[in-house]
């Protein structure tokens, strides 16, 4: 087959694609990945043919946004700065390459170009989520940003809140330019709620994570499960130096890592060191604004492999990304996620469901607050044994392997 991913954010949203993309090409598929051009030398390094869309501008202004990683402003800065700017010339992108042959494309449900793009020119569309945020459901457990909605809400109000949440939020931010570029594409204006119904591809979905970690009776039916997408080239480029260092000389430490782009994490790093001073634990900053450090109880980096970095630690302290918490989940170790917008509030209350780790949003970390819930963490041996225990369901070959059939399907 020849094949189409597209998809835009950060690298938290490119990395599972690139792994499909690895996956599919491993099967003997052609595979051509659209993204922003910042993320050009990681799939050139993939081996992925890369073709740009988008502009580098856009992606800095938009990680330069103060409002970025706000719990309910955040969607609509995402939209106007970066999403909006690409869905023409997305579209166009796609267009050319179904004229060039193209059997199918793969992109998230928030690539709206692709959905246009399906519809106009009758190419099946996978709608790959990955994270269950992306399908609503009216069925307990339900995050709406922050806010955990209670168990004894019945589904009929859940419903009514999505509603009047499209109403007065969603189908505003965004209707009128899905209406802008359907017609752009000779497509009838359309009749349907776009986040409710629309955005989903009728033709099949895939969840990139396993139904254990998140499921709904309420789901779109052609949605089907395959497995966490891990990206994992920096493997062979091995842990920084001081870093491996650093292992060898102590305990297990703390790592902290607020997620790749994230702008605003002074408070967030302040805090970690401070927590690491009153509980007497070695800790490791990561991030590209974490301040450099190397005194012996604390080291800092811009970046490590998780996969080699994750196993060694006594626990994770981290965003709640979903590709962050799959890697915890396959190391074993127990987490403390400090949610701000997006999925992670939702991550984090799957997390601790699983009984693998503890949440305190981003909003309320300081260094007092984040010592005792630390504290309190390393104080249950329960969440490292339940951690180890559902390592041993991370069979990463298997996700892989089934979210290819899930695309190959659409071939049949």
């Amino acid at each position: 087959m020849k094949l189409a991913l597209m998809t835009f954010g950060s690298a938290g949203d490119v990395h599972p694609m690139l792994a499909l993309g690895q996956a599919l090409q491993r099967r003997g598929h052609e595979v051509v990945l659209l993204s922003l051009p910042v993320f050009e030398a990681q799939a050139v390094a993939a081996g992925l043919r890369f073709v740009p869309v988008g502009r580098t501008e856009d992606y800095e202004q938009t990680l330069a946004h103060p409002k970025l990683w706000h719990a309910v402003d955040g969607l609509g800065v995402m939209w106007r700065y970066l999403l909006r700017p690409v869905m023409q010339p997305a579209y166009e992108a796609l267009t050319r390459l179904v004229h060039e042959g193209v059997d199918a494309l793969v992109a998230p449900p928030f690539v709206l170009a692709a959905r246009v793009a399906s519809e106009r020119w009758g190419t099946p569309l996978l709608s790959v989520y990955t994270a269950a945020t992306m399908l609503r459901s009216t069925r307990w457990p339900v995050t709406v940003a922050a806010w955990r909605v209670p168990a004894g809400v019945p589904s009929w109000a859940v419903a009514g809140l999505w509603r009047v949440l499209d109403r007065l939020k969603l189908e505003p931010l965004v209707r009128q330019d899905v209406a802008m570029l359907r017609g752009l594409a000779g497509l009838p204006p359309l009749q349907v709620p776009v986040f409710a119904n629309w955005m989903h591809s009728p033709d099949a979905g895939l969840a990139l994570f396993p139904d254990w970690f998140a499921r709904a009776t309420d789901w779109p039916e052609q949605v089907r499960h395959a497995g966490f997408m891990l990206y994992e080239n920096d493997v062979a480029e091995g842990l920084p130096a001081h870093v491996d260092a650093f292992l060898q000389q102590g305990d297990a430490p703390l790592v902290f890592m607020p997620g790749t782009a994230q702008r605003f994490a002074a408070g967030f790093y302040e805090a970690a060191v401070a927590a690491c001073k009153a509980l007497g634990r070695r800790g490791i900053l990561l991030g590209p604004m974490a301040p450099t450090i190397d005194d012996g109880q604390l080291c800092s980096a811009p970046y490590a492999p998780f996969s080699l970095l994750l196993s060694r630690a006594q626990a994770v302290v981290h965003h709640g990304g979903v590709g962050t918490c799959a890697q915890a989940l396959r190391a074993g170790v127990p987490q403390l996620i400090v949610p701000s917008a997006y999925d992670q509030f939702d991550n984090a209350m799957r997390l601790a469901h699983l009984g693998v780790g503890l949440s305190l949003p981003m909003a309320r970390v300081n260094a007092q607050t984040l010592s005792v819930v630390l504290g309190r963490l390393l104080a249950q041996p329960s969440l490292r044994d339940r951690s180890q225990a559902v390592a041993l369901q991370m069979d990463v070959a298997g996700f892989h392997e089934q979210a290819c059939l899930a695309v190959e399907a659409l071939s049949a």
